[in-house]
Order: structure tokens, then sequence, then C-alpha cells
């Protein structure tokens, strides 16, 4: 599968960027895994010799590392700044629980990613990418008087609930809702309530009267 660059012609043709090696490694692990992210391989895959390779990197750790801020940045830096074009917290919260509700693909570069959680490299960038996004989610369930310990509760819920999905189109794809549109409506409804729940109402006991 060649990948068209995006550099400079060369002979008439464009050639590969780092940008296009590291986009080309994250379609690779999302289809493959990351145990399959080779030099050899990504550059059969695009079409290329390995030589191309090291005009930008000096190995495979560098692309990995240049793939995962890739990514990193996509999903959090560039997906929040999206996000905070909407003025209304509600509004930001229905929308990404909307997209957190769509059906998964069987193969993801978040469940790629997920899978190789024991690389080092890959766990720290997972958990800046999660940390960051459940401090968003919380972020808006705060300016929705949401309390502190409840704002958390929720952001930690509907981001593992969007976890869990795309985990479950992996492992057992057929358990996955058959009815999408009703699975958007329950997550929208369990995830943001229209009245904002009182800590601990549901939980204190009646007291007792003595006689």
């Amino acid at each position: 599968m060649a990948q068209k660059g995006t550099g400079k012609h060369r002979l008439g043709e464009p050639t590969l960027t780092a940008s296009d090696w590291a986009e080309g490694a994250l379609q690779l692990i999302a289809d493959k895994g990351l145990g399959a992210l080779t030099v050899s391989t990504l550059a059969a895959r695009l079409g290329v010799t390995k030589g191309s390779f090291y005009w930008h990197f000096q190995g495979r750790s560098e692309l990995l590392a240049a793939a995962l801020a890739r990514w990193e940045q996509r999903a959090t830096t560039d997906a929040i700044k999206g996000l905070n074009a909407v003025t209304d917290y509600r509004r930001r919260l229905e929308l990404m629980l909307d997209a957190a509700s769509q059906p998964p693909r069987s193969r993801s570069l978040y469940a790629a990613l997920a899978e190789a959680a024991e690389d080092p490299v890959v766990r720290r960038v997972l958990d800046r990418v999660a940390s960051q996004r459940i401090a968003y989610l919380e972020s808006c369930y705060r300016n929705l008087d949401f309390s502190p310990a409840l704002a958390r509760s929720y952001a930690v819920l509907a981001y593992a609930a969007y976890r869990g999905l795309l985990q479950l189109a992996h492992e057992a794809p057929a358990a996955l809702p058959t009815e999408w549109s009703s699975y958007a409506d329950v997550s929208r409804t369990a995830l943001v309530p229209k009245v904002v729940p009182k800590h601990g109402a549901s939980r204190r006991a009646p007291r007792r009267r003595h006689k």
C-alpha cells in the first residue's frame, strides 16, 4: 500500500516527510498491532526503501516516539481546542458522549495501543491522554455545578464507558448494542442528567427519632 508523500518533489514524485512516516506508523499499529511496527515492514507498506527512513529517524524507537506524539496531540490538544469553541458545557458533554457512542471498529488505534501498554513508552502516553481527557470531562461537569467529587466520578465513568466499548469491539463484538441510537440515548441520559445530582443524597439514611 504505497502512500503519497507530502514532502518536496524528487524525480517528479513527492517525498515522504517525518510526519508521513509517523502517520504511516500509526496506521500500521492500528491494523496490525505494535509488534508489527518495524522499519522494513513500514517501508514496504509505504512503497519506499528503508534508506529514506533514515533521513528522518535514527531507528524504530525514535519513529515510535514521533508517532505517539502525533496521536497524543490529535487526541488531546486538537480535540479540546475544537470542543472549546462550543460555549455550552452541557452541549460539550453531549458531543463527546455522542462521538464515544458510535459503533467502534473491530480494530482501533486506541485498542491496539492499550494492548501494548506494557511498553513503558506507550504506557506513559496512554496515561497522559487518559488523564487529560478525564480532566477535561471533569471540568465540564464542574462548570455544570457538579460537586468536585461527583464531577470526578462522572468523568471517570464516562471515560470508562468509552474505553470499555472499544475493548468490547475487539474482544466480543457480538456483545455490542444492535440499536446504536438507543445506546447513545441511554448514555446521554445516564451521563448528562438534566438535574444536577446532590452528592450523597441517595445514600443518606433517615434519622431515627428517639422516643
